[in-house]
């Protein structure tokens, strides 16, 4: 009799694995750890790259995970072809997410720009080569991060598996909107009535014995509970303790993976204030995850479908001429500011308008899931709007993912001028560490995940 249960145990995982059409998704996932390891450094807790492929026999989508503060859009290609060459998963079928954690470093892009210097080759085929062993040139930590980042994916692609997956979503908050109306203008305190986006969204894989492959949860918070040492923050924390919340004696637990949302206005709560309340904010979130967990949808198989949109969004124009050059006078003593200033300078001479690339991606299984992936330090309200919008009954919204180069607020945010807050005004430095979009960039985006996810679903029609 016990086998007869087991035998129908495997036969509904099969039908769910396997549609009408003959379509069987595949899985893998791997974990790696990244810590730095200099002489002297100051480590509470490891930091991870994780990596999540599905396949359904003729396209395969890959979603890298990592702890770290997120780096520009040019090193974020530069993984994502390496990553092509190690694996053949197509770029535009890559995402690679930043926790944004602020105690979790990328390698600068001095670092990955010194990188380049030592190299003869391509940074794509250097990468590449560093992971098969055949690169001689030195390692600096920038060439050892991404190798392993390769890496993991390789061996997630290499070790796939028939898999169900599983969605589900959850109450959760663990921080506050970061963005408070004081005396006619906005300052960084946290707002207990700011937008947040107030649940947990998971993915889960399992395996055709109804083991656990992966879990990939994501929520929207800046990881700030935590000034330093070097640390995963939250996210980390919650992982640990959904392996102890969901371990089973003589079973691999699978692997953890969170995704940050869109949480360019949230700070996680309360700010550096501590390991302890670091610790309670991943248990809160962890319990959260469970949760979903065992409230969710099976998703059935579906022919994978992946599309993309890079929008250009207009920039405000620089300072004068004038100004710029009165500033170039100006603290000599910081490099950062001299160059930053010089580029804006070259910009003012050009006279020509400035734009900001802001690509988009999604990937959906069928008409039930659809992770759609968004750029930059993207305010909260975008993930709002595009869960509203999205014709897929479930959908997954990540921020920081394939580079962040600066924030995207809102049009009222914008329209604040100088009284616009860190977020969507200058640096306080005085000119800015970038050029702020213009206020009509928000409908540019809105119309543009309208635009993806319309024609994404399309595919399926």
């Amino acid at each position: 009799m016990k086998l007869f249960w087991v035998l129908l145990a495997i036969v509904l995982l099969t039908v769910s694995t396997e549609d009408a059409g003959g379509i069987i998704l595949m899985v893998g996932a791997a974990e790696t750890i990244t810590t730095p390891t200099a002489k002297g450094q100051k480590v509470h807790d490891h930091l991870y790259a994780r990596a999540l492929v599905l396949d359904d026999g003729k396209r395969r989508v890959a979603i890298v995970t990592f702890d770290g503060i997120g780096a520009s859009i040019a090193r974020n290609n530069d993984l994502r072809r390496a990553i092509n060459r190690a694996t053949g998963i197509p770029t535009e079928n890559i995402a690679i997410n930043a926790s944004h954690g602020h105690t979790a470093p990328w390698p600068s892009a001095e670092t990955w720009e010194r990188d380049k210097q030592i190299s003869t080759v391509d940074e794509a085929e250097v990468l590449y080569d560093e992971w098969l062993g055949k690169d001689e040139t030195p390692l600096t930590y920038g060439r050892w991060f991404a190798g392993h980042s390769v890496e993991v994916v390789k061996r997630a692609a290499d070790d796939l598996q028939p898999a169900t997956l599983h969605v589900g979503r959850a109450p959760a908050q663990i921080g506050y909107n970061r963005r408070l109306m004081e005396d006619g203008k906005i300052v960084m305190k946290a707002n207990p009535e700011g937008v947040v986006i107030p649940w947990v969204d998971v993915l889960a894989a399992y395996g055709e014995d109804g083991r656990r492959v992966a879990v990939l949860f994501s929520h929207a918070a800046h990881p700030v509970i935590v000034a330093e040492p070097i640390s995963a923050g939250f996210p980390g924390y919650a992982i640990r303790h959904l392996r102890n919340l969901l371990s089973k004696e003589g079973e691999p637990p699978g692997v953890f993976m969170f995704a940050q949302g869109c949480g360019g206005n949230i700070n996680g709560h309360p700010l550096w204030s501590g390991f302890s309340a670091c610790e309670a904010a991943g248990l809160s979130l962890a319990f959260a995850v469970t949760r979903a967990l065992t409230d969710y949808d099976t998703v059935p198989a579906a022919p994978l479908k992946v599309r993309s949109l890079k929008l250009s969004l207009p920039l405000e124009a620089p300072p004068s001429v004038a100004r710029l050059k009165e500033l170039l006078t100006q603290d000599l003593d910081v490099p950062r500011y001299q160059k930053r200033r010089k580029a804006l300078l070259a910009i003012a001479e050009s006279g020509k308008p400035q734009f900001h690339p802001y690509s988009m991606s999604a990937f959906a299984v069928g008409n039930e899931l659809c992770i759609l992936s968004l750029p930059d330090e993207t305010f909260a309200e975008y993930q709002l709007f595009a869960d509203e919008i999205s014709p897929f009954k479930h959908t997954l919204v990540f921020g920081y993912t394939n580079g962040r180069a600066l924030y995207i607020a809102t049009q009222k945010d914008y329209e604040l001028g100088p009284n616009g807050g860190y977020e969507a005004w200058a640096h306080p430095q005085g000119v800015g560490k970038y050029l702020r979009p213009r206020a009509s960039s928000e409908q540019i985006i809105r119309d543009g995940i309208t635009r993806l996810l319309s024609r994404l679903k399309s595919d399926y029609d």
